[in-house]
């Protein structure tokens, strides 16, 4: 298996089928807009009719937003500088890695399930249309194939929220709290630093670890027509360790393109403070293409490993290999005799 050869595949795959990329891109504008329109509405309420609107046509008002800060409560909590740009990419890995996603609004947190479904009922025709590439496609067998798998790709959502929970209630905030006991007397701020830095590297690695398993149980539902969730997981680990070399292969060149995605938008992005209206179009757009960038190397993903894992299946023997032969009180058995 060359990770190389699937690595590119998946790409061509992922821009034969734009359609996919339409249909994951519109169910996230349509899951975020209510927060949208809902925080337009708190911030309007904030400073409409005010000087401060006034300020804030020039700029970002730091003093407006201590102000709406303090006075804020709920989704209003989510609304700050970091929303902007690189920083709420960043915001969002250091919640995720000190294990406080629990912690997000209830109104977030229900997008987030939302979320979770819709991507639920897509990814069975996503799945099917990277490992039949070749047979004809439609509308209709889409949504059949995503209704076909959507429970138990729900199921395995759930076993993954168990996991991911384990993984960072578990393991990671034990461990943050065992760091900062360890150091508490520490006066070298170097010292607190490595062993939080090293912290973050295990958790992160148990993470990747666990989502690559739970990538390919998805992909052996749908490549091998499961129903049980439990034996396509032992199906996922045992594919991962029996072509760990190619696994691991694919899953780096897919990560590094996936930094240097991100490593570009850290270097366009602008920060909070436009005051003109070609800079805030000029972010909001960078801002969509970021997110068009990120479901192309999702897709990626699930796109080249669904061809690691097809071409691993053994070949489909022909008819006449598999076809059992006649009995002999058969009468095409009785045929053949008496016509010799």
């Amino acid at each position: 298996m060359d990770a190389r050869t699937h690595f590119l595949a998946g790409l061509r795959l992922v821009l034969r089928t734009p359609s996919l990329l339409a249909w994951v891109y519109v169910t996230t504008l349509v899951v975020a807009l209510p927060l949208t329109l809902a925080i337009r509405h708190l911030l309007q309420g904030s400073f409409e009719g005010s000087l401060v609107e006034d300020n804030l046509r020039q700029g970002f008002d730091l003093s407006w937003y201590e102000e709406f800060a303090a006075g804020s409560s709920g989704l209003g909590k989510t609304f700050g500088p970091w929303v902007v740009g690189i920083l709420a990419v960043l915001s969002n890995l250091e919640r995720l890695l000190d294990g406080e996603l629990h912690q997000v609004d209830p109104a977030v947190a229900g997008a987030g399930i939302v979320m979770v479904l819709a991507w639920s009922l897509l990814l069975g025709g996503i799945l099917s249309r990277f490992a039949n590439e070749e047979e004809p496609h439609s509308r209709s067998g889409f949504l059949a194939r995503g209704g076909l798998f959507f429970w138990r790709f729900l199921r395995l959502s759930a076993i993954s929220g168990l996991l991911y929970w384990g993984i960072f209630r578990g393991i990671g905030q034990p461990l943050h709290g065992w760091i900062e006991a360890a150091t508490r007397d520490t006066t070298v701020e170097r010292t607190v630093m490595i062993y939080t830095v090293l912290a973050y590297v295990l958790v992160g690695l148990l993470f990747l670890a666990a989502q690559l398993v739970l990538d390919y149980a998805r992909i052996s539902l749908v490549v091998e027509e499961r129903r049980s969730v439990l034996l396509a997981l032992v199906r996922a680990l045992g594919f991962v360790k029996d072509h760990h070399r190619a696994v691991l292969g694919l899953y780096l060149m897919l990560a590094a393109a996936t930094l240097l995605w991100f490593l570009a938008y850290a270097w366009l992005a602008p920060g909070p403070n436009q005051s003109t209206w070609t800079a805030v179009l000029l972010a909001f757009s960078l801002g969509q293409a970021y997110l068009l960038g990120r479901w192309i190397l999702k897709l990626w993903f699930l796109a080249s490993q669904t061809r690691l894992f097809v071409s691993s299946q053994p070949p489909a023997l022909p008819a006449e290999e598999w076809e059992e032969p006649p009995m002999e009180n058969s009468p095409t058995a009785s045929t053949s005799s008496s016509t010799g």
